[in-house]
C-alpha cells in the first residue's frame, strides 16, 4: 500500500477512530491484504471491542500470505489464542496456541501464554511445567525483561497454591516480591499460603514485621488491615494500619476501609468523617459510592439519625446499576434489611 493509505490509517489511530480504520481497510480488495495490514484490522476491531470480528479476520488469513505462510500464520494462530484467552475461552485459546507450536514456535511467549491458559483451565500441573520452561527461556530471550519474570513467578506460585503446595508457592510468590512486585494481590497470596503453611500468628508476624521494614509502603500496611479485620476482627489495630495506609498514599479505599473499621468499634462519628472523606474522593475519581453510602446508612441507624440514614440509602439504591448480577440479590437484600432499621428509627 502507499504511504497515502497508511497516512490516512495512522492518522485515524492517533485519534482513536478504529471504526474508520475497519471502513478503509474493508475498502481493499483481497489481493491487497498482507499480514501487515490483517494486523492493523484485527486490532483496530479489539480496540472497538469487537472480539468475534478480530478472531474472524485473523482465521480468515490463515494459508494465505504471499511471502512467508509458516511464520504469518504462527503469529495468527499465536494471536487468536491470545485472543480467546483475553475472553476467558481457554480451551478454545489453548488449541490456537498449540497449532502455532505446532509451526515451530517455542519461545517464553508462548510457553507463558499456555501456562497462564493451562493454569485457568484447572490443568496445574501441566501449567507450572510451561512456565518453568518460560523462566529458563527468558534468561537468554530477555533477561533484562523483569515485569515479565515478576509475571511468571506469580502465575507458578499462584498454580501450586491452588494445589495446595503452600511452601513451593511462596517460594515463587517470594522472587516475585524481591523482583519488585508490590501490590495487593501478591500480599494476599502471601497471606493465604503462609495462613496454610504456618498457621495465623505466624503468618501475622510475617505482616507485621514487613511494615517494620518498610515504614512507607502504603499497600503493604493496607494488607496488614485488611488481615486484622478479616481474620482476626481487630477494629482496633485494622483501623490504625489503614490510617497509615491512607496518610502514606491519599488512596480513598483504604479510607473507606479505615471508615469500616471505625463502625466495628461503635466510633460512629468518626467512622461519617471518615466515610464522607472517602465519598467525596470516589465521586471526584469517578467511582461508586455504593460502599461508602451503605457504611454511611448503617453509621446513621446507629446514631438514630433517621433523615440522614433515608438520604444515603436512595443513594444506595441509585447504585444499584453499578453492582455486578451475581451479587444483586445480595445488595438488594442488604437494602430491604436496612429499610427496615430506618423504619423502626423513632
Amino acid at each position: 500500500m502507499d504511504d497515502k493509505f497508511w497516512e490516512k490509517i495512522n492518522t485515524y489511530g492517533e485519534n482513536g477512530e478504529f471504526d474508520k480504520i475497519v471502513r478503509e481497510i474493508k475498502k481493499l480488495p483481497e489481493d491487497k491484504l498482507d499480514i501487515e495490514i490483517i494486523n492493523v484490522l484485527g486490532r483496530s476491531y479489539m480496540n472497538l471491542g469487537d472480539y468475534e470480528n478480530a478472531l474472524d479476520t485473523y482465521l480468515s488469513y490463515i494459508g494465505k500470505d504471499k511471502e512467508d505462510v509458516t511464520n504469518a500464520d504462527i503469529w495468527l494462530y499465536s494471536e487468536c489464542g491470545w485472543l480467546c484467552n483475553e475472553v476467558g475461552d481457554y480451551e478454545q485459546g489453548l488449541k490456537y496456541l498449540q497449532e502455532a507450536e505446532k509451526l515451530g514456535r517455542d519461545d517464553e511467549w508462548l510457553n507463558t501464554e499456555m501456562g497462564q491458559c493451562l493454569g485457568r483451565l484447572e490443568r496445574a500441573e501441566e501449567g507450572i511445567v510451561r512456565l518453568k520452561k518460560s523462566l529458563k527461556l527468558i534468561e537468554t530471550e530477555a533477561p533484562e525483561n523483569i515485569n515479565e519474570k515478576i509475571f511468571i513467578n506469580s502465575e507458578i506460585g499462584y498454580l501450586y497454591g491452588f494445589l495446595e503446595n503452600s511452601d513451593e508457592a511462596l517460594k515463587y510468590f517470594y522472587i516475585a516480591k524481591d523482583l519488585g512486585r508490590n501490590d495487593d494481590w501478591i500480599y494476599m497470596h502471601l497471606w493465604f499460603n503462609l495462613e496454610r503453611s504456618k498457621g495465623k500468628e505466624e503468618a501475622l508476624k510475617y505482616f507485621e514485621n514487613e511494615v517494620k521494614a518498610n515504614d512507607k509502603n502504603a499497600i503493604v500496611w493496607a494488607s496488614l488491615g485488611q488481615i486484622y479485620m478479616n481474620f482476626f476482627e481487630n477494629y482496633k489495630e485494622s483501623e490504625k494500619a489503614f490510617k497509615k495506609a491512607f496518610g502514606l498514599s491519599g488512596d480513598g479505599l483504604y479510607l473507606y476501609n479505615r471508615g469500616i473499621a471505625l463502625r466495628m468499634l461503635e466510633r460512629y462519628e468518626e467512622a461519617v468523617e471518615v466515610l464522607l472523606q472517602s465519598r467525596k474522593i470516589s465521586v471526584q475519581e469517578g467511582d461508586v459510592t455504593d460502599g461508602e453510602d451503605l457504611e454511611l446508612v448503617r453509621c446513621y441507624i446507629a446514631l438514630k439519625d433517621k433523615e440522614n440514614a433515608e438520604k444515603y440509602l436512595e443513594f444506595a439504591k441509585e447504585g444499584i446499576e453499578n453492582v455486578p448480577e451475581e451479587h444483586a440479590d445480595e445488595f438488594e437484600n442488604t437494602l430491604k434489611e436496612l429499610e427496615d432499621l430506618i423504619a423502626k428509627i423513632y
